[in-house]
């Protein structure tokens, strides 16, 4: 069942940046050749609005939605905001910040 629908600001970001990235989540998993776990997507989140592990679907502006799970945090990552683990920096800009919908289940 559906806990949460809301709307959220995403932004987007790559297991490396200039800043000391690491390529681990902060659940520990290894992001350095993948952006899925478990066959889901990987975000991060603050954990004090969706816990870590938990379980989600996005919708982004266009349409595209898909499964992912909260496996990872961020300075910046505070209240109605997730951030994408996406492949290539090129993509991260190309899709910049969005409204997305989030649903927890």
């Amino acid at each position: 069942s559906v806990e949460l629908t809301d709307t959220f600001e995403a932004t987007f970001y790559t297991a490396y940046c200039p800043t000391g990235c690491t390529g681990v989540t902060a659940t520990g998993i290894d992001v350095s050749n993948t952006i899925y776990h478990e066959g889901r997507r990987i975000i991060a989140v603050d954990p004090n609005v969706i816990p870590l592990g938990s379980h989600v679907r996005v919708t982004l502006e266009d349409g595209t939605s898909f499964e992912a799970t909260a496996q990872d945090v961020g300075g910046d990552i505070r209240g109605n905001r997730i951030d994408i683990l996406v492949k290539t920096r090129e993509e991260a800009y190309r899709l910049g910040r969005q409204k997305v919908r989030v649903e927890v289940y």
